[in-house]
């Protein structure tokens, strides 16, 4: 491949991590190693999370997995593809299609694919390592294999090397023995109180093809079959956190990832420097010994409680303080109506006052959230990605970001790749098929093991559903009230509406920001005539055409039907200004009209009465005193009208 053109550019590599989120202690444990590998203010890694599993309906999983689209990847210098955890195959496809179109150097961890540099752990090795520990020391003769998913290659390499260890010491082990949980502890448990009534039916030994399995199993022990769980063999798989803290703590397989990622940034720096570099590299597996497999005291484990226990306590209060904060960002969003209230609420709390979000945390809606309380739910766009998005709050190193919007291929706002290295998180946002947005968390790689952002991610995106039904209510309101606000015959305002309006704008007045308007009182003339001669229809007619000719005269400013055939329009900025020429533009029509019965239907030849009352600050106390004198000098005119039989 050809990269001379991104080599070449002065700022710092953009680098896409795709990955899934439910593997974050490995994610992170390998972020650890590119982050203390890779030079200081050369990368910032943009990581791409999907929080998808088995359980998911197919709309949410495919909408999860729009994430992997939301990244433009032609301002990209490099892409990494975490698989560990990549279980869909149309996920995993479509990833390495993006990958292979966007011409960048690709490193694929876990997963071989042609193109693409690969890193892998030699899980075959640590795991036959794990179970000829089984055989040779504790003399197992049975096992039950509970695997993740049929199509996980990690899982599928555990799965031989049992095989293959289980023949070479004679051991009995077949398809039968193993169960397909797709990760999910609860499936895993299930199938076991299915197929064992009492431990008496147990195998020799539980292989779990990973850590959080093993100790859903060893709990198991003691809440459903009421046994010790140290009395039962359990092996598990990642050496995690939690694995190491377990009481018993879990027999596992290290698969070193800190050192896979310093490979990752091996390669992706030899790319950018021109070198050539191995396509494939294998790093040793370790088997961890544990107490979980039948062995006995392991002075690691006291070390990693006592660690642990001292941590608990502040991290209880610190996860306390984190759940009031996220509350109230969830609440800033499922109680607004609109977007602009929802933007409001977010950057107040944001900004103003202090929280656990982090130093950079960015929440960004879709386009459509602006408008969404107008469309129908069918019309709602699905699994669609947008080019740009608004920043609703944003902050990077608690600083408050200048940009209202950000295109797709930023991602993160106002970041000029500049000072030290980034890890940046990203998550969808959506209800169930509809993309509502996304959020960006910084991180360091340690940070990326918690919880936490999947909790964001979670609670932000349930937000989303109240917030589009107070959107769609709110919208809904604002149409019954512009129905009950409107004359049903003219379609302009009506009493209720003048009544509103004239309220505010008299407040508007009082506060100086309206200091010139006139007040125009209209009168229709011979309306009981046109009713009984020509008919009650001729009479609607006759009103509608008298309301479009004051419409038509005063285009900028409101009019109202305050009565069966009175209407007042406010008149005032541009219209204000030539209201005396427009008046008489009126008049004009009105008398060319009545000159032309032939043109003009009895109906359209409309006779307006009209009085024009100037608002004098000296004088005028409030509106309803210029109302008054535009209605006296409208009484006038239309006796001088009657007097002279002006139809």
């Amino acid at each position: 491949m050809d990269f001379s053109e991104r080599m070449e550019r002065p700022v710092k590599k953009r680098i896409a991590v795709f990955a899934n989120g439910w593997n974050s202690e490995n994610l992170s444990n390998f972020m650890m190693g590119v982050e203390k590998s890779a030079k200081p203010e050369s990368m910032d890694f943009f990581i791409f999370l999907s929080f998808a599993s088995y359980g998911y309906t197919d709309i949410n999983r495919k909408a999860e997995a729009l994430v992997y689209e939301l990244p433009d990847l032609s301002t990209f210098d490099g892409i990494i593809i975490f698989g560990p955890g990549l279980n869909f195959h149309d996920v995993i496809e479509k990833i390495q299609k993006k990958a292979d179109e966007s011409g960048l150097p690709v490193v694929s961890i876990g997963m071989r694919h042609p193109g693409h540099y690969y890193i892998g752990a030699d899980n075959y090795v640590g795991m036959k390592h794990l179970v000829d520990h089984m055989i040779e020391k504790h003399g197992c003769k049975s096992f039950l294999y509970i695997a993740g998913s049929r199509e996980n290659e990690d899982s599928n390499v555990r799965l031989k090397a049992l095989i293959d260890s289980s023949k070479e010491h004679g051991v009995d082990f077949s398809e039968k023995d193993v169960f397909y949980s797709e990760w999910e502890a609860g499936r895993a448990m299930d199938f076991i109180q299915m197929n064992y009534k009492s431990p008496e039916d147990f195998p020799d030994a539980f292989i779990c093809a990973n850590d959080p399995l093993s100790i859903s199993i060893s709990q198991m022990m003691e809440n459903t079959y009421h046994i010790d769980p140290t009395t039962v063999k359990i092996t598990g798989f990642d050496h995690l956190d939690s694995a190491k803290t377990y009481y018993p703590a879990i027999s596992t397989v290290d698969q070193e990832y800190p050192q896979i990622g310093k490979k990752a940034v091996e390669i992706l720096e030899g790319i950018f420097s021109g070198k050539k570099v191995k396509e494939e590299t294998m790093v040793p597996c370790k088997f961890a010994v544990g107490e979980s497999c039948g062995c006995n005291y392991n002075r690691t484990a006291i070390v990693e409680r006592r660690k642990y226990v001292r941590r608990l306590s502040f991290a209880n209060r610190i996860q306390a303080n984190k759940e009031g904060r996220l509350f109230f960002i969830e609440r800033a969003i499922f109680q607004a109506q609109t977007f602009d209230n929802a933007k409001k609420s977010l950057r107040n709390l944001v900004y103003n006052t202090p929280g656990l979000e982090g130093s950079t945390f960015y929440v960004m809606f879709s386009p459509i959230m602006e408008t969404i309380g107008e469309k129908e739910e069918s019309l709602l766009p699905k699994l669609a990605i947008d080019e740009e998005y608004y920043v609703v709050c944003g902050k990077k190193n608690n600083v408050a970001v200048l940009s209202e919007k950000v295109n797709r291929k930023d991602i993160v706002p106002d970041n000029d790749l500049k000072g030290p290295n980034s890890i940046y998180l990203i998550a969808n946002l959506h209800y169930e098929g509809l993309m509502c947005g996304y959020f960006v968390r910084g991180t360091d790689a340690y940070g990326i093991r918690e919880s936490d952002f999947e909790n964001y991610q979670s609670r932000l995106a349930r937000a989303f559903f109240p917030y589009i039904r107070n959107s769609q209510l709110n919208t809904l309101n604002k149409k019954l009230a512009d129905l009950m606000e409107q004359d049903s015959l003219t379609h302009v305002k009506n009493r209720t509406a003048y009544d509103k309006y004239v309220k505010s704008f008299q407040e508007a007045v009082e506060r100086g920001e309206r200091k010139e308007y006139a007040i125009v009182y209209c009168d229709v003339n011979n309306l009981k005539v046109v009713n009984d001669k020509y008919g009650h229809e001729a009479g609607d007619a006759y009103i509608k055409n008298s309301c479009k000719m004051i419409c038509d005269t005063f285009k900028h400013s409101p009019v109202f039907r305050i009565g069966g055939d009175e209407f007042l329009s406010i008149v005032f900025n541009d219209d204000y200004k030539i209201r005396d020429t427009l008046l008489k533009e009126m008049k004009d029509e009105m008398a060319a009209r009545e000159a032309s019965p032939e043109k003009y239907s009895p109906a359209a030849r409309v006779s307006i009465a009209t009085g024009m009352a100037v608002f004098d600050p000296e004088v005028d106390e409030d509106i309803m005193m210029v109302v008054n004198k535009a209605d006296v000098l409208m009484y006038e005119e239309k006796a001088r009208m009657k007097k002279g039989n002006i139809r």
